[in-house]
């Protein structure tokens, strides 16, 4: 057999030619399409985890005021490719995690017209100085081989957002504003990381509390927030949402931006300014967020009372004076100095001249009294700098407390009875009836624990409620003076008592041996040590007739005013209330007097008052000294009251409940 002429080995070898050729085209499609679109995928899905991450480090920052302890975020700054058997992957992408201006001292965050309602944090944020703040923003820069969109996601003012070449994407809500809650949290350091692995970045507290400042406006100013941004006003006008007022000035909306400014700064930035609405009083909180390296801790920059910016002590005793240094985000600082001295001679002394800052930044002087240091006005003199003649109580660096010296203790006690001396109240109200089944009567007893004998001259009686307008014993005068036969009968060494015929309007100060009345007695007198019990029958909700009110659980608040052996008059101020108080627990009065400005315009601010359900229903103020609750209400009251004048603030809750306390004006 012969295979001369036979080709059919060629055939074969074409055809694996030509299969080889499609394989080849098919290895350099997918290595020139499929292989880039998985890639872009892989891209796109770690920019999608990266944007993520960065919302976890903007949390963790934004939780700086109130997180007292380092915290830590991973960033994964770039990604891997699948791997391929055939096929190859360019180089694993990376990116740039860096911070953008924290080492700028021209990128800022001010505030302005801002100043404290505390008159000694107003030395500070005293509503003229404006306040800076070196901040920025923190972002990631992608370097992707195939995703050419991808966006830079940037941090900053407590927002999150993708910047695209044309637009920005908002991620996350802003914290910054949150109706009278205003947050600022400065980032501090340098951090720039480009790598294709995880990074992690500490977030560090280095200014932080939980702590508010209550501010309001300047007077004639706004408050406002600038700082510089890459979004553009009308984007912050839109991140700020339903906290932009659109009616600014109706404060019944719970919104209190006023408007958002916006003009060009410098480079690629935006000037924006947030103003405030007036006439709100607004809780400033900030704090200092350190990342990478180069943070910086804060130093002392005020220095502040805690609690009262004023005190009052009966001779003998001692009283603590608590202040807390301040840096400039209104946080503690621990370890600074604190020098102390007492004004003037026989004025009284502190335990020790200087104390230093524990961990909260606060300082605890005790000032303490002797039985020969002179009464009334003194001052005691803080600062955080030497006290060396240079003293100025208007400098941040400086604080003034006023303390009251007095025969009888008018402290806390002034208010609730309680205390180790003066006329104290025992606790001991009942309501009693004299004539038709009504227990319209009160009883009650003080002790003079004085350490002399007092001669009591006057007694205010202030009823809480103010339907209870009348006081009548409803006997002729005809009758000999008795206890429940008098409206005002007072049981001592020698009693004293007043009868006003057909009864009288309460509240009322009644001078107990008023000579103009048709019946009425000596003024009582109490020996040291001696028990006076008070008669006070019977109280009526409007004029004559069978209207008596049952005071039980009615509270009064009695104004007992004496005159010493010694020399000089005093009084104590407390509220009865017959059968203990009503189910919630009592109040707790209490209030501050700002002075600056005008020496005669005082305002005064019942805010630290507060109550165990929440539920104070009125502030009432006797600004005259009289005992008497009428001069004015509500919270904060602005009057023209002279110094050494006692003013006295009562607060009642829902349930009648009272409480007193008085200070004296410096």
């Amino acid at each position: 057999m012969s295979f001369t002429g036979d080709e059919r080995a060629q055939s074969v070898q074409v055809g694996a030619v030509l299969l080889f050729g499609v394989l080849i085209i098919a290895f350099s499609s997918y290595q020139a399409f499929a292989v880039p679109e998985q890639n872009r995928e892989v891209e796109f899905n770690h920019n999608q985890q990266v944007q993520t991450q960065l919302q976890d480090l903007r949390n963790a920052i934004v939780s700086v005021p109130g997180q007292p302890s380092q915290q830590a975020v991973s960033v994964h700054l770039g990604t891997r490719y699948p791997s391929r058997l055939v096929a190859t992957n360019p180089g694993p992408p990376s990116g740039l995690l860096y911070t953008d201006g924290t080492a700028n001292e021209s990128r800022n965050l001010t505030v302005r017209n801002a100043e404290a309602v505390n008159p000694e944090t107003a030395d500070y944020w005293n509503g003229t100085a404006s306040r800076h703040y070196n901040t920025g923003a923190i972002a990631y820069k992608p370097e992707y081989n195939v995703y050419d969109g991808a966006p830079e996601t940037v941090y900053e003012h407590s927002v999150v957002y993708n910047q695209f070449r044309r637009a920005n994407l908002t991620l996350s809500e802003q914290a910054m504003v949150d109706g009278r809650d205003v947050t600022l949290v400065a980032l501090n350091g340098s951090l720039s990381r480009s790598a294709s692995d995880s990074v992690t970045v500490d977030v560090q507290p280095k200014s932080q509390s939980s702590r508010t400042v209550r501010v309001r406006n300047a007077t004639g100013s706004n408050v406002s927030v600038s700082f510089l941004s890459r979004l553009p006003a009308s984007q912050w006008n839109e991140t700020l949402g339903e906290e932009v007022d659109p009616n600014p000035g109706n404060m019944s909306n719970d919104r209190y931006v006023a408007n958002v400014i916006g003009s060009e700064g410098p480079g690629s930035l935006y000037n924006i300014t947030l103003v405030f609405e007036r006439g709100a009083t607004y809780r400033l909180q900030m704090a200092k967020a350190g990342v990478g390296t180069g943070t910086t801790d804060e130093s002392e920059a005020y220095l502040t009372t805690v609690d009262s910016d004023s005190i009052s002590v009966a001779r003998g005793d001692s009283e603590e004076i608590v202040l807390e240094v301040r840096d400039a985000y209104n946080n503690p600082v621990s370890g600074a100095t604190v020098n102390g001295s007492v004004e003037g001679e026989n004025t009284g002394a502190l335990t020790t001249d200087s104390e230093s800052a524990d961990n909260d930044g606060r300082v605890e002087f005790v000032y303490e009294t002797t039985q020969s240091t002179e009464t009334g006005n003194h001052t005691v003199e803080f600062s955080i700098d030497e006290l060396h003649g240079s003293f100025d109580s208007e400098t941040p660096e400086d604080v003034a407390v006023p303390v009251t010296v007095t025969e009888a203790s008018q402290g806390p006690g002034d208010g609730d009875g309680s205390g180790n001396n003066g006329l104290i109240y025992n606790e001991d109200a009942v309501a009693r009836d004299s004539n038709d089944g009504i227990d319209g009567g009160v009883e009650f007893s003080v002790t003079n624990e004085l350490g002399e004998e007092i001669t009591i001259t006057t007694v205010a009686v202030d009823p809480v409620d103010d339907d209870i307008d009348y006081l009548s014993d409803t006997y002729a005068n005809d009758r000999d003076p008795a206890p429940q036969e008098n409206e005002l009968y007072i049981e001592a060494d020698t009693d004293g008592y007043t009868d006003f015929g057909g009864g009288t309007d309460v509240p009322r100060v009644i001078d107990v041996d008023d000579d103009s009345r048709s019946l009425s007695g000596p003024n009582p007198v109490m020996s040291d040590g001696s028990i006076a019990t008070f008669h006070l029958f019977e109280f009526q909700d409007g004029g004559w007739g069978p209207d008596e009110v049952d005071m039980d659980g009615e509270s009064v608040t009695i104004t007992v005013t004496y005159e010493l052996s010694s020399g000089g008059t005093d009084s104590k101020m407390f509220t009865v209330t017959p059968g203990g108080p009503n189910a919630n627990e009592q109040p707790n009065a209490d209030f501050t007097i700002d002075s600056s400005g005008n020496s005669n315009n005082r305002d005064f601010d019942a805010s630290p008052s507060s109550d165990p359900q929440g539920d104070i229903a009125a502030y009432e103020w006797d600004l005259d000294g009289d005992g008497i609750f009428d001069d004015a209400t509500g919270q904060t009251v602005r009057e023209r009251v002279p110094s050494d004048t006692t003013v006295a603030l009562r607060v009642v809750d829902s349930e009648g409940n009272a409480d007193t306390v008085r200070k004296v004006v410096p």
